[in-house]
């Protein structure tokens, strides 16, 4: 039996044609830098969100996680990154000085990924750690977390930049693109395949 055909895909979103969303995406100038730290799953993933920012902000850029250390370890090409990562020791997003722009740092991987990925490059603990509490539950209704208020990461993208800079409306077109990825993944899958699946959302 021959093999079935891929769809066509776009390009830039990498989305099948009829779900394409780059006539959602607005252009939006950052004066904080994001850098996101992508795990290799995540990169294949097809309702990733990183994408989202990348195609969005003016200031924005993808490592995969085997170039980590070219470009964030010692001697690496990033500047003092902050990186947006709870913890302990993490100072809250509200106690940062907002006068000056620093790089900001993301993992992109599911939570359990994360985690790994913290804990296996050593100098990730070494860089001064920044966190907040959602103020709301995700918009990513189509992915399970541990808990219903964590964010994707173009959610937690979205939230750092908003309350680093004060310009929360700016960004809204970034979540109103993640809206039409999701709701056009439901209607490809159907609301009783996606009630089925994600009525009870965890990621371990």
């Amino acid at each position: 039996m021959p093999a079935k055909a891929k769809r066509p895909s776009c390009s830039h979103c990498s989305r099948p044609l009829q779900q394409c969303y780059c006539h959602t995406i607005t252009q939006v100038e950052n004066r904080w830098p994001i850098h996101i730290l992508q795990h290799a799953q995540e990169e294949r993933h097809p309702l990733g969100t990183a994408r989202i920012a990348a195609l969005s902000l003016g200031q924005c850029q993808i490592y995969p996680e085997n170039s980590i250390e070219s470009f964030v370890g010692p001697g690496g090409d990033i500047d003092r990154p902050l990186l947006v990562y709870p913890g302990t020791d993490a100072n809250d997003i509200d106690d940062i000085e907002k006068g000056t722009p620093r790089p900001l740092l993301f993992i992109d991987a599911s939570w359990r990924k994360s985690r790994r990925m913290f804990y296996d490059y050593p100098f990730l603990n070494e860089l001064e750690r920044v966190s907040f509490t959602p103020q709301q539950a995700s918009r990513y209704r189509i992915r399970k977390s541990p808990q219903q208020n964590y964010l994707s990461t173009l959610e937690s993208i979205v939230f750092v930049l908003s309350t680093l800079e004060g310009e929360s409306e700016q960004y809204l077109p970034l979540l109103k693109s993640m809206d039409y990825l999701i709701e056009t993944q439901i209607a490809c899958m159907g609301e009783e395949t996606f009630r089925r699946n994600y009525s009870d959302q965890k990621d371990n």
